[in-house]
């Protein structure tokens, strides 16, 4: 038996209960509503199961990418990122977050961003450090508060001013210019609490020997980073799609053994189920080495070639020609199932099995000769005795020969 013969076969037995019984439209509803149930269950188990690895993001977090490999941590701002990040509990109370000094979290960093989050978390377990930063919070906070309503007060002075020139009445500016200046001498009492707890928390001990590691300006270490992270999201690339498979081949593996049992029981709801979980536990399979494939060449393979095109700016050649492959093999497959599954000539040999007309699908009476719903005459002649033969018979009625 052909592989398209095989195909076919299979595809029957997603849409049918028996080889002469099509499933109704809401037995198909129920099985489809299954397919998407266990679809979500089977994406959800392959989420769960690979959160087990160490992602690239747990390995060098965002945090550690700013400070070692983006230099985004400044003498300007370098406070504002350490207070979001010792506040990141306090600031976060969800059932459902997780704790980034958590120890197990830290031991699967890379050396120097576990030696880093560290010494963010003594900062973060000392009570005076902290109660410090959520002062400092707090009063930012109010800062930028009063700093918004002067901008706001601001507005309708400036307004007021042009309105008070031509009517020379400034008991309404004089007030507004007064509550502004009222707001200024309290943001400037602000701005002077948070430099003073600047400067407490920046002659803490602690605190210094964490400046000590953000300030690595080696271009040589720079790079170190760079390519220990690139090589870790390499290796996890693979490490993912050998865990998801042994995830999914197992599970394919089942309902393989369940189909082949079904067929071979003539059971024809077990064969209708196992068909469909199939097809199933394929998709993620199919997808995810689709995934690998289309990271690994613009990103590793031909990695040259695409800073190249950057370069170049014509980086969008490349989506040019994904777009025009995926339109080539679509075309391929199209043609395929049209002229071997879904031929002119299968189409009529499947209408013949029914007792259907070859031409409109319409079921025809018993021993009639034409179609009495579109007129088209049911046989044919042969090539090799002359005399009429079905449409869609591979051999004459008569001769047994091949039409």
């Amino acid at each position: 038996m052909g592989v398209f013969n095989k195909i076919g076969i299979f595809k029957n037995r997603l849409t049918k209960f028996k080889d002469d019984e099509p499933l109704t439209k809401l037995a198909l509803t129920i099985v489809i509503i299954l397919d998407i149930f266990i679809l979500a269950v089977v994406f959800g188990g392959l989420s769960a199961h690979t959160s087990q690895l160490t992602s690239p993001s747990e390995y060098f977090p965002y945090n550690c990418r700013d400070i070692f490999i983006k230099n985004q941590w400044s003498q300007v701002n370098k406070l504002d990122k350490l207070q979001g990040l010792v506040l990141s509990d306090y600031n976060n109370y969800s059932y459902r977050y997780d704790s980034a000094f958590d120890k197990s979290k830290m031991e699967k960093m890379q050396p120097n961003c576990r030696k880093f989050y560290e010494e963010v978390s003594k900062i973060y377990k000392n009570p005076g450090l902290k109660r410090l930063f959520i002062k400092r919070q707090n009063l930012i906070k109010k800062r930028n508060q009063l700093m918004q309503r002067h901008e706001k007060d601001k507005g309708v002075y400036d307004t007021l001013l042009l309105e008070n020139i031509a009517e020379n009445n400034n008991d309404s500016l004089d007030s507004v210019s007064s509550g502004m200046k009222t707001i200024s001498r309290k943001i400037e009492t602000k701005s002077l609490a948070i430099s003073g707890i600047n400067k407490q928390i920046n002659e803490d001990a602690t605190v210094n020997n964490l400046w000590s590691l953000t300030q690595i300006g080696n271009s040589d270490f720079r790079q170190k980073m760079v390519d220990d992270l690139n090589k870790y999201e390499l290796i996890y690339l693979f490490k993912e799609l050998v865990w998801q498979l042994l995830f999914m081949l197992p599970l394919f593996a089942i309902f393989c053994v369940w189909h082949a049992k079904s067929i071979k029981k003539n059971n024809s709801i077990q064969t209708l189920i196992s068909s469909h979980l199939l097809i199933i536990a394929l998709i993620p399979i199919v997808l995810k080495i689709i995934k690998v494939v289309l990271e690994l060449i613009p990103f590793h393979f031909f990695k040259e070639l695409f800073k190249l095109l950057e370069l170049l700016h014509i980086i969008a050649l490349w989506h040019y020609i994904v777009i025009f492959i995926a339109i080539g093999v679509a075309m391929l497959f199209v043609y395929l199932i049209q002229k071997k599954l879904f031929s002119k000539k299968r189409l009529h040999e499947k209408r013949l099995m029914k007792g259907e007309c070859f031409f409109c699908g319409k079921v025809l009476p018993r021993k009639v000769n034409t179609c009495p719903f579109c007129g088209t005459n049911q046989f044919e002649k042969c090539g090799n005795c002359n005399s009429d033969t079905f449409v869609g018979g591979e051999h004459c009625i008569n001769c047994g020969k091949i039409v």
